[in-house]
């Protein structure tokens, strides 16, 4: 007799094979119905697997309901990717040369690291306006990672343009860097503006020579290692032989008491020699060879100037002579004295040693006569088309004066040369002549003076590459904190380009080092040369933007790496002590 049916739901495990070579284990939920008479599955549920030749069961997971709620929160993979190459080589400059130092210094971390990130971008994006940053910071490392908006860099400019301790204070880490020897090239630029609103925007003599009003820059820049030292700006109106006061009193407040001062014609004048004596500092001036004291040593000196012994050694195109004179200089006093009598503003005199360096030469002289003959062609075609004199420019009037006799008959003019004072004229192109208290060796001091050039690059690579060719800003204070921003990307542009530049001397070349000194080294270092002359400093950067560093960080893992570089990039980063990664 069958056994009567319990009614009761039995659960059960077995295994089923699959095609692909698994065993599938169930556990099987089952009842059996008395009516139909077979057993029936309520349920089937995968519990785990063997995998085709094996042995071991593999559980698998639960399966997750709709209500499902993990326990944990799931891991997600997070990924930065940056471009670094370019960026690490500025932040080594920064490090390496002290600026970052300076101005970490001079003011609070935030202000600090807004200054640092604003000059980097300009540095690294040759000069391009300023909210390019907005989107370039994402993937560009900064110092300041709270990010650069409008907002941020506008506020800043305005509290640097009215914190004058911090800018100062800049300028005094600057100037600590300078030797008890160093040369100082003291010049000025221009900077042409639009806005109505700018105090200093003034007409005068515009360096660019757009018509615009402009605001003069003043700067002061160490020769020897190439470096700007401090700056200061004033209205355009005003002329450059005024401002060597100012040089000196800035000098004297950051604690520089004696330094030498080179200067072009510009700034030539006999009180400004007063000054820097009475102050204390040496000085190179360009001189006029009119001055009336100058000239008659010019011709007391043509003899000597043509002898052998006067050729310059570095350039045999230029001869020169050094004449020691004592000359009478006058100062005005600022105070009034009651045992002498004399008043303030009164004019004393005192006497002191002049070395006078004289310089003659032949290819100036073709050069300088030829543009004087032009000159004097070109005012010659004015007047004889009815030109009224009035109407020329202040300097053709008075060489009209000198040069020319203007007679007018009826509709007809004569102009005719005044021979003589022309010919007097020609006799000294092809002379130049430096005023030193210092210099007594005519070619030292031509040397340094020829390096004061050095400056006019920099006021260039301002114009190009920091975006100071206008002034962008509404107000005084806000353009004095936009330029000593734009100062701060100049000098790591300054002393990058000075390391390049003793890179490129040194590459190629043997030094005794016989680990260094094999074919295979100096191959490399050659081409590394050839590619360093022929690639601007702003595409040797834009070059190793393209080294990118990619972070991944996820639980439990965490790495980095960069892309790959070639062996001439990694002798280059190598030579200018730069790692990266």
């Amino acid at each position: 007799m069958p056994a009567k049916p319990s009614g009761q739901i039995k659960t059960s495990v077995i295994k089923k094979s699959q095609k692909n070579g698994d065993t599938y284990i169930l556990e099987r939920r089952t009842i059996y119905d008395p009516e139909k008479k077979y057993t029936k599955v309520l349920s089937s549920k995968l519990i785990a697997k063997i995998p085709k030749g094996s042995q071991i069961p593999v559980p698998t997971r639960p399966k997750r309901g709709k209500n499902f709620i993990p326990d944990t929160k799931p891991e997600f993979v997070t990924a930065k990717r940056d471009h670094v190459g370019m960026m690490d080589i500025i932040d080594h400059i920064g490090s390496t040369s002290g600026i970052d130092h300076a101005i970490y210094s001079s003011t609070d971390m935030a202000t600090a690291q807004k200054i640092i990130s604003l000059a980097r971008y300009l540095l690294a994006t040759n000069g391009q306006s300023l909210p390019g940053i907005l989107t370039w910071q994402y993937n560009h490392p900064l110092p300041y990672e709270d990010g650069i908006t409008e907002d941020v860099y506008h506020n800043l400019f305005v509290q640097l343009g009215t914190d004058e301790s911090l800018q100062q204070s800049f300028f005094k880490h600057r100037c600590a860097l300078l030797s008890v020897d160093d040369a100082l090239a003291y010049d000025s630029s221009t900077i042409s503006t639009y806005s109505e609103n700018q105090n200093e925007a003034r007409y005068g003599f515009n360096k660019a020579y757009d018509g615009l009003k402009t605001i003069k820059l003043l700067t002061l820049y160490s020769i020897e290692n190439r470096q700007p030292v401090a700056f200061a700006k004033q209205p355009g109106n005003l002329p450059d032989v005024t401002s060597i006061t100012n040089a000196i009193n800035q000098l004297s407040a950051l604690g520089v008491h004696k330094a030498e001062i080179i200067t072009d014609n510009g700034y030539y004048s006999e009180q400004n020699f007063a000054e820097l004596l009475l102050a204390g500092f040496d000085f190179i001036t360009l001189a006029k060879t009119s001055v009336k004291w100058i000239r008659p040593e010019i011709d007391n000196q043509r003899e000597a100037l043509d002898d052998f012994k006067s050729v310059c050694p570095f350039d045999p195109s230029t001869h020169g002579v050094c004449v020691l004179l004592m000359h009478d200089f006058e100062k005005k006093r600022k105070y009034a004295s009651h045992k002498s009598g004399a008043q303030k503003g009164d004019a004393e005199t005192f006497r002191r040693r002049i070395y006078l360096n004289i310089y003659f030469n032949h290819s100036r002289q073709s050069a300088d006569k030829a543009a004087f003959e032009a000159d004097l062609f070109e005012i010659k075609t004015l007047l004889e088309s009815d030109t009224p004199v009035d109407e020329l420019p202040d300097l053709s009037q008075a060489k009209v004066k000198k040069y020319f006799s203007v007679h007018k008959w009826g509709g007809k003019i004569s102009v005719e040369p005044n021979n003589k004072a022309i010919a007097d004229a020609n006799k000294y192109h092809g002379y130049f002549v430096l005023v030193s208290n210092k210099e007594k060796e005519p070619f030292e001091c031509l040397r340094k003076y020829r390096k004061r050039e050095t400056i006019e690059s920099f006021f260039e690579a301002g114009k190009q590459h920091a975006d100071g060719n206008r002034a962008r800003v509404w107000n005084t204070d806000t353009l004095r904190g936009r330029m000593f921003v734009q100062f701060v990307s100049l000098c790591y542009y300054e002393y990058l380009n000075e390391e390049i530049r003793k890179l490129k001397e040194s590459l190629g070349k043997k030094n005794g080092d016989a680990a260094h000194d094999t074919k295979a080294v100096l191959n490399n270092e050659s081409k590394l040369k050839t590619w360093l002359c022929n690639t601007p400093l702003y595409l040797q950067l834009q070059w190793f933007d393209t080294v990118e560093s990619v972070e991944i960080s996820a639980k439990l893992r965490n790495r980095r790496w960069t892309t790959e570089i070639t062996s001439r990039d990694e002798l280059y980063l190598q030579k200018l002590g730069v790692t990266i990664g």
